[in-house]
């Protein structure tokens, strides 16, 4: 797992680690760049290090640099390294590149990491590897080739565009891709990819075969983490200006450039004018600086929108927020790889606004259930259309938010985890172990 930045991956794979272990598996982790204390892993599941982003800020890699940031990691809180990491995106940056530069010279120039973990890997027992990112599959590449015994791995695309763009200034993009490709080649099974759409990039973007590549949805809780009664005074208690019983409208994720929250903004001054009284939120952390969310900040004051701001936020704090939002708008200008908020807004009986383009435009449906409406990608005007229809239509909203559950139940957390053993060629459920064993 690679922890600090890209959290919507990051939350895939808590989950379906999870899963398995809830199931009897033996599940370990290994981290990479940054530890996320905070992530609620099963007591079971086992966490280790295999490097942390400082060892190859060196591109040969460095133990020193390496033990120094998980030294950090262990004496400052989560919340305080990704705040200061909203202030200073260099720093992520120079970490991002650093660890693209060591995947396109070949991880295997850092061979003391890499019989450590072949070490480790031997001693854990581990006979299946998923990396949450396929990033992170050339050092399982590497170190399988220091063991003695059969060790599969699974690549996975999901958010390979973002440390696209850091590879791109330093002119090095296509040889990552290439690598990637590579990794898929030497692998054991056909790649997965988080949509259908999704894995039509992977294929024009990175080389990698159609037939080398099937899709497999990430999962969302079907179980709501905060009782309904409690969820308004939880809004409350967090943002003094939240109105009760006005509708709310609601934006969750990361406050970055290609999320177009300032379609949101706009949406939301046109259905003002048209004399509709709602109330609007934005929450969520930035990965590339505060620039954008600052923009957007001084646009909703120039559009004289009231909003209600957050960074961080609890888990709690973000079901109550599905809870008690009208709907919830992800207006993502680029091309999602899914649409995770769409879904988990679903699996709360909220409707949810999504783009008619990329991965997220088909979270709001499945099985013959629509749980959701589209607007045109980049289109303002159509998205305050859409708002105001779940807000003013009774009979829609009813519809679509009754249809909600039933569809987030095909992208369940139970429902990826039967998937993704499948794909791998494992049963449901840990066979029973062999007598005297």
């Amino acid at each position: 797992m690679l922890g600090g930045s890209l959290s919507g991956a990051l939350i895939r794979d808590v989950r379906l680690a999870n899963e398995l272990a809830a199931r009897g598996w033996r599940v370990r982790v290994w981290w990479a760049m940054d530890r996320d204390k905070s992530t609620r892993l099963a007591p079971g599941v086992r966490q280790s290090w295999l490097f942390h982003g400082c060892r190859y800020l060196r591109s040969s890699g460095s133990d020193a640099a390496d033990g120094l940031g998980r030294l950090l990691t262990a004496i400052t809180r989560d919340k305080s390294r990704r705040r200061s990491a909203q202030k200073r995106p260099r720093i992520i940056e120079r970490l991002m590149q650093g660890l693209i530069l060591r995947v396109c010279a070949g991880v295997d120039g850092d061979r003391r990491l890499i019989r450590r973990f072949a070490r480790s890997l031997a001693a854990s027992e581990v006979t299946h590897l998923l990396p949450m990112l396929a990033i992170l599959c050339p050092w399982v590449q590497a170190a399988r080739r220091h063991l003695n015994r059969p060790l599969r791995y699974l690549v996975t695309f999901q958010g390979y565009e973002l440390y696209g763009s850091y590879a791109r200034p330093l002119g090095c993009e296509r040889r990552l891709y290439d690598r990637l490709a590579e990794t898929v080649a030497a692998s054991d099974f056909p790649a997965v990819a988080v949509s259908d759409d999704y894995a039509q990039r992977v294929i024009a973007d990175i080389g990698v075969p159609a037939e080398s590549l099937r899709s497999i949805p990430p999962g969302v809780p079907l179980k709501v983490a905060v009782d309904p009664s409690d969820a308004a005074a939880l809004l409350a208690s967090k943002f003094p200006r939240y109105r009760r019983g006005v509708p709310l409208v609601t934006y969750l994720g990361r406050r970055d450039t290609e999320k177009g929250i300032d379609l949101l903004l706009y949406a939301a001054s046109i259905l003002r004018s048209r004399g509709v009284d709602f109330q609007v939120a934005v929450c969520g952390p930035t990965l590339f600086g505060n620039l954008y969310s600052e923009v957007c900040c001084k646009l909703a004051e120039d559009l004289r929108c009231p909003v209600l701001w957050s960074n961080q936020i609890s888990d709690e704090l973000r079901s109550a927020l599905f809870l008690q939002s009208r709907c919830v708008v992800y207006p993502s200008i680029h091309r999602e790889p899914f649409g995770m908020v769409a879904a988990e807004s679903l699996a709360h009986g909220t409707p949810a606004i999504v783009p008619d383009y990329g991965g997220v435009a088909a979270a709001i449906e499945a099985e013959g259930e629509t749980g959701g409406l589209r607007f045109r990608v980049w289109d303002s005007a159509h998205l305050a259309d859409r708002i105001g229809a779940l807000i003013e239509d009774e009979t829609l909203y009813r519809r679509l938010a009754d249809a909600g559950p039933r569809v987030a139940a095909h992208y369940s957390v139970s429902r990826l985890a039967d998937r993704i053993l499948a794909h791998i060629d494992l049963p449901p459920r840990p066979p029973a172990p062999a007598k005297g064993r």
